[in-house]
C-alpha cells in the first residue's frame, strides 16, 4: 500500500516519503513500457484538495519520465471544460488521448493513491489484469456496443475503496471507450454524493449512457467480487 495519507503536507512540504519514491520509481522503471499522459484540472473550487493533487502529480513526475504529467487551470483555458467534460475541480483524466476514460473526480488522497498508481501501471501495459472468466463475461459489452459509467464514491479513509476503483478501472481499460471509470471524492462532492444517496462507502452506481442522457441501472454498496460486478455491468448495458 503506498503511503500517502491525509491531505496535511508535512513539515518537509512533501507528500510522500523517500522510501515511497523509491518504491514507485522503481515501479514505473521497472513495469511500465510506454509512457502514460495524466491531465489534472483545477480553477473552479476545492483549492485545498487541488493544491494537494498538484503536490502529489509533481512529486509522481520526479520518478518518471514515463509520466507526461499536465496540470490546466480552466479559468485560463476554458475550452478544455468541454472538450474534456471538466464539471468541477481538481479533476484527473489518466491517458484520455490514448481513448480511455478514467477520471478522478477529487483528490486520489489516503488509500486511493495505491489504486491510482495501479491504474497508470495497467495502462501503460496496454493490459487490464482482469481474469480470463471476467473478460469473456465483458466480451458481451463490445455486442451491446452501448456507453456505460461507473462511479464509485469513495473516501480517503476507506481501505476497501480502492480496491472497488481499481476494479472499474479495470473494466474502464478492457472496454475502452465503452466504459467511463469515475473515482468520485464524496467529501469534496457533498452535492454528487447526496444525489445519488450516498451514505456508505464504496458506493456504486452504473449508469448507462440512452438518448443523450445517464441512466443510473445499478447500484450496490461495498466491495463487489470481479466476476458478480462484470455480470452486473452487462446486465445494465442489456437493461
Amino acid at each position: 500500500m503506498v503511503n500517502v495519507m491525509g491531505h496535511h503536507n508535512h513539515s518537509h512540504g512533501r507528500i510522500m516519503d523517500e522510501q515511497t519514491a523509491a518504491q514507485l520509481r522503481a515501479r514505473f522503471d521497472s513495469e511500465m513500457p510506454r509512457p502514460v499522459e495524466i491531465l489534472m484540472f483545477k480553477g473552479t473550487g476545492n483549492e485545498e484538495y487541488s493544491g494537494w493533487t498538484e503536490q502529489l502529480l509533481r512529486e509522481l513526475q520526479e520518478l518518471s519520465d514515463k509520466l507526461r504529467i499536465e496540470i490546466y487551470d480552466i479559468t485560463l483555458e476554458p475550452s478544455l471544460i468541454e472538450e474534456f467534460n471538466i464539471t468541477r475541480t481538481p479533476t484527473i483524466l489518466i491517458d484520455p488521448r490514448s481513448g480511455y476514460k478514467i477520471r478522478y473526480t477529487g483528490a486520489p488522497a489516503g488509500y486511493e493513491a495505491w489504486a491510482f498508481v495501479e491504474t497508470i501501471i495497467l495502462i501503460s501495459r496496454g493490459d487490464s489484469g482482469l481474469s480470463a472468466r471476467t473478460r469473456e463475461i465483458l466480451e458481451e459489452a463490445k455486442r451491446i456496443n452501448k456507453e456505460a459509467h461507473i462511479m464509485i464514491f469513495v473516501t480517503p479513509t476507506c481501505p476497501y475503496c480502492p480496491h472497488q476503483v481499481l476494479l472499474a478501472n479495470k473494466f474502464a481499460i478492457e472496454l475502452a471507450g465503452l466504459v467511463e471509470s469515475d473515482c468520485v471524492e464524496a467529501y469534496e462532492n457533498p452535492d454528487i454524493a447526496d444525489t445519488f444517496g450516498v451514505s456508505a462507502v464504496p458506493h456504486n452506481v452504473i449508469a448507462v449512457r440512452e438518448g443523450g442522457k445517464e441512466i443510473p441501472k445499478d447500484v450496490s454498496v461495498g466491495l463487489q467480487p470481479e466476476e458478480k460486478y462484470a455480470s452486473d455491468l452487462i446486465k445494465a448495458l442489456r437493461g
